[in-house]
């Protein structure tokens, strides 16, 4: 018995190999046409794309939409008037990138549009979860329910950044004890 799992795991881990395998089944389905596929399926047959299956390469091209986020689960005040993409109402923007590019670049892409001072964090996120920065699209296509129907749908918002104090060591002066007492 066919294990789908096991086989779209080995599909998304080898290029290539889900559209040369429809292809040679189209093919033998074609050559062969008394051939009947017991129970079979679109994909048992070869008729399906990889569109539909959800596989993507490093290569494609991902459409998608990218909105301020107006929600918060943290409470942070931000105010959106120097930020021209926050201040729109109803602002979605469409972006079409390759499927390899990070999380972290859509985020410098943002904060270079809008010109948006380092004191600020850019945070992208889907629905109303952060992503990682290492995530790329094809991974968010793969993690979250995306089927491809549309552009993915992503939101974005802007943050105090939270910088951490460096301490400095105090001077030695005559008057500290050094005895560990």
């Amino acid at each position: 018995r066919s294990d789908k799992t096991l086989q779209d795991i080995v599909y998304k881990l080898v290029p290539g190999l889900f559209k040369d395998e429809m292809k040679r089944r189209r093919d033998f389905y074609a050559a062969y046409p008394m051939a009947e596929v017991p129970n079979g399926s679109n994909e048992d047959r070869g008729e399906v794309s990889e569109q539909d299956k959800g596989n993507l390469t490093d290569d494609e091209i991902v459409s998608l939409s990218i909105e301020f986020y107006e929600g918060s689960r943290y409470a942070t005040p931000f105010p959106p008037g120097p930020f021209p993409l926050c201040s729109q109402k109803n602002g979605v923007r469409f972006l079409r990138c390759p499927a390899a590019m990070t999380v972290m670049h859509l985020a410098k892409f943002l904060r270079n549009k809008m010109d948006v001072p380092s004191k600020y964090k850019v945070e992208v996120l889907y629905e109303d979860e952060p992503l990682k920065e290492y995530y790329t699209l094809m991974d968010i296509a793969y993690i979250y329910p995306w089927r491809r129907n549309g552009p993915l749908p992503l939101k974005y918002r802007v943050q105090p950044t939270c910088k951490r104090l460096k301490l400095s060591q105090p001077p030695a002066s005559e008057c500290t004890n050094t005895s560990g007492a």
